[in-house]
């Protein structure tokens, strides 16, 4: 029989009564509606805020603690697997991601260069994430182009666990790659940035090679790959 309560929910909705009872059973089970039995019939009201606000807090912590037996039973593809995205925030999880996915004493390699559009684009979060990369004793490389330097030095002052080295302006890009774990990013410095995932551990391994040739890295050396005239 239909209750007489559950009519109005049933007229505004236009559904049928055993649609509707079983979508607010499920939502009973969800915790999200609370069911109290009283002499033979059920009075259904919604749950409190703060009470929703807490079973979310408990759902997210468990998914935290599930997460590293997710990833250990993930199995990385043998093919690259290539994203693509769009968007200063795509810039901003990026990096995020990378000091994250990093263990300590890990490196963030990074290789080119953006003029001002990177700190223009991580504003204030670069200081945050950066605090971040230090206090997690994560390491960071990069190379750039001589045209960058009095930039870097006057934007990027954590210097902490951070090595930078300098190419010649012969043949600039106006685009960085970024290197960590097995993934390769490369940002196309656009008004609108395009960000290129590439997740490949051979890929990436090819990158950091790059950083092997320059040989032992010392903090703010600068590297000239022009021979000297003797």
């Amino acid at each position: 029989m239909e209750n007489p309560r559950f009519l109005p929910v049933i007229k505004s909705t236009k559904a049928h009564p055993q649609v509707v009872y079983r979508v607010i059973d499920s939502l009973i089970d969800k915790q999200l509606l609370i069911s109290v039995r009283k002499k033979n019939k059920i009075y259904v009201s919604a749950e409190s805020p703060k009470m929703l606000e807490k079973l979310e807090e408990d759902r997210l912590k468990k998914l935290r603690r599930a997460i590293p037996d997710l990833l250990s039973l993930q199995k990385t593809s043998k093919e690259a697997i290539v994203r693509i995205s769009r968007g200063d925030e795509s810039v901003r999880a990026l990096r995020l991601r990378g000091i994250d996915e990093l263990k300590r004493n890990e490196t963030y390699y990074i290789i080119g260069g953006s003029g001002d559009r990177y700190y223009k684009v991580m504003g204030d979060f670069n200081a945050e994430l950066e605090h971040k990369r230090i206090k997690n004793k994560i390491h960071k490389k990069l190379i750039s182009f001589e045209s960058q330097k009095k930039l870097l030095d006057k934007n990027d002052t954590f210097r902490d666990l951070a090595e930078f080295r300098y190419l010649p302006d012969d043949h600039p890009i106006e685009s960085s790659t970024n290197i960590f774990g097995h993934t390769v990013a490369i940002i196309i410095w656009l008004s609108n940035p395009i960000v290129i995932t590439i997740e490949s551990e051979e890929v990436a391994e090819s990158y950091k090679n790059i950083f092997i040739y320059f040989g032992t890295w010392r903090a703010n050396s600068y590297l000239r790959l022009t021979k000297k005239t003797e």
